[in-house]
């Protein structure tokens, strides 16, 4: 039976000024010890404050032993902010398999 998982579904504008809750909310389910999905698919303006927070999660999950993967593929705004700061532009690496869905496991 697999491990339960921590579903966090992100909406709105998230950005330096509304960064506080994500982060609260990102880091209650990483305490709990499970594996965590993040679904974006309400998500309609970002900055690179979130996306930061995202990688620094991910990153210490798989230190911790747990993994944080996305619902579905990086669209939308998302995938304009990564495009824009560079981050899918290097070749594919865990970074760009995570926020591209290349190499997740089907949901």
């Amino acid at each position: 039976m697999p491990a339960p998982l921590s579903i966090l579904k992100f909406s709105g504008v998230i950005d330096v000024r509304s960064i506080r809750k994500p982060f609260q909310t990102i880091r209650k389910a990483a305490s709990s010890g499970r594996d965590i999905q993040i679904d974006l698919s309400g998500v309609t303006e970002i900055d690179m404050t979130f996306v930061q927070l995202i990688e620094a999660a991910r990153r210490s999950a798989a230190q911790a032993g747990t993994a944080i993967s996305l619902a579905k593929p990086a669209t939308g705004m998302v995938l304009e902010t990564l495009q824009r700061a560079g981050f899918l532009t290097d070749p594919p690496d865990a970074r760009t398999r995570f926020w591209t869905g290349q190499g997740q496991a089907a949901s």
